[in-house]
């Protein structure tokens, strides 16, 4: 089997039909490739849906689980998965009309044990928006840039989009973790990346990939949210230590003071009619040993606008009053 398409699904029965169609797009002549989809417990009519597909196309499994949540389901279409490439999508995203071309060939030459595309963002309100990843060239096999892709940016912290040799995920038992709220993507990606000694990635887009608002996260107060991001950081610190780059891990710490910013941005947004609660926050957090481990971590020269240097020298300095001034003041933006 050349390809594993695996396809989350739960209560989806509005957008698993446009997803599957641009699945069985696949040429069955060039490409041996199944598509399994694992509906999590849907509550409507998501898998008569898929049953419909497979009755037209052999390729194409229905997988039920009952519960468990998103890591857990891809976690079960890991297991059912037997193709050299692994492919993720969520029912609601769906493949470009040329993506295929684009796949097809990886899986053909066998370019590299990590392949990333570019996606389109599906707006909610049906406008498109392209988000290339920002590469050198058109095509880039350099694994220093992908490495500062992988742990100094955003763009490479969700699974779709990909393709991961199946036999590093096998042979290496990685998973989904099932005990946190936010950031399996990224560590999935992440041990995927370092267990791989080849990389290829490509301005070429081959998802549409709808866009949704992170509302899990907006259930955990900012000391729980430290916390997760914690166990990202710690990750990204060991596999930097790794790679023994003085400058990457400056970027790192350069991207996660970004990360921290947003954060008190958000915090100041849930707390924007409580100020004195969200100086509070405030000043727990700045004596949160993640925040100053980053923070400390920083090298200013990578930092590159002009209101990143303000915000990161802002925490930097801990001046908790102008801090809450002025993220109350942006989050009103």
């Amino acid at each position: 089997m050349d390809l594993s398409v695996i396809v989350a699904a739960c209560n989806m029965q509005g957008y698993i039909a446009a997803c599957l169609r641009s699945v069985t797009r696949c040429s069955r002549e060039n490409i041996a490739m199944e598509c399994i989809v694992v509906d999590d417990g849907s509550m409507e009519d998501t898998a008569d849906v898929v049953h419909r597909y497979t009755e037209r196309d052999s390729r194409i499994r229905l997988v039920k689980k009952e519960g468990g949540g998103l890591s857990a389901v891809r976690n079960r279409g890991l297991e059912e998965a037997a193709g050299r490439y692994i492919l993720f999508l969520d029912a609601d995203d769906r493949l470009c009309e040329d993506a295929w071309e684009q796949i097809e060939a990886a899986v053909e030459e066998d370019y590299a044990d990590f392949v990333a595309f570019s996606h389109i963002v599906l707006q909610e309100n049906g406008k498109l928006k392209a988000r290339m990843l920002p590469l050198s060239d058109v095509v880039s096999t350099d694994a220093e840039e992908a490495g500062r892709l992988m742990y100094a940016d955003s763009v490479l912290n969700t699974c779709w989009g990909k393709l991961f040799k199946g036999s590093i995920i096998r042979d290496n038992r990685i998973s989904f973790r099932t005990d946190l709220p936010a950031g399996q993507d990224f560590l999935f990606v992440a041990e995927c990346f370092a267990r791989s000694s080849s990389y290829m990635l490509s301005k070429a887009m081959i998802v549409y990939y709808l866009q949704r608002n992170n509302i899990v996260m907006q259930d955990f107060d900012m000391e729980s949210r430290l916390a997760f991001m914690k166990i990202v950081y710690d990750y990204s610190t060991a596999a930097v230590t790794r790679h023994n780059d003085s400058e990457l891990a400056g970027r790192m710490n350069a991207y996660y003071a970004k990360e921290l910013s947003g954060l008190f941005c958000e915090c100041a947004r849930a707390y924007r009619a409580d100020k004195e609660s969200f100086a509070e926050v405030c000043d727990a957090a700045l004596e949160n040993e993640t925040v100053n481990q980053i923070l400390g971590g920083v090298d200013e020269h990578l930092i590159s606008s002009g209101r990143e240097r303000f915000e990161y020298r802002l925490l930097k300095n801990k001046r908790a009053g102008k801090i809450r001034r002025y993220f109350l003041l942006r989050a009103l933006l």
